[in-house]
């Protein structure tokens, strides 16, 4: 993906292991629109460390997506819907986001993001 260990190392740091997870995940699911992951890690990093970037925006726009996506080919649109509520009840914690049984079941399966 071209992510260096350091600039994965910064991200932790400046946005704990969790997010820069989440983070890592957003952008390879994005990789064919992003030029350089790992500039883009460090931009988002940068961001982080000055209180101005959050995960959650990318994860719905993820969603979102996969939501025009699937009614553009007329299948899974169901599905997305509903992926898309139970993301949108993602309890937040002090530092740590938790997702719903929902969500997480429908990332757990197989062939999405396809």
């Amino acid at each position: 993906m071209g992510i260096s260990p350091s600039a994965w190392e910064e991200a932790r740091t400046a946005m704990g292991e969790q997010q820069a997870a989440i983070t890592i995940a957003a952008i390879y699911q994005r990789q064919d629109q992003i030029n350089s992951a790992g500039g883009y890690l460090r931009s988002l990093t940068d961001r982080a460390k000055v209180g101005k970037f959050s995960v959650w925006p990318m994860v719905m726009a993820l969603l979102r997506a996969k939501l025009d996506a699937s009614k553009t080919t007329g299948t899974g649109a169901e599905a997305a819907a509903v992926d898309l509520e139970a993301a949108g009840k993602v309890v937040r914690t002090e530092s740590r986001l938790e997702i719903s049984d929902a969500l997480r079941r429908s990332l757990d399966k197989p062939g999405r993001g396809s």
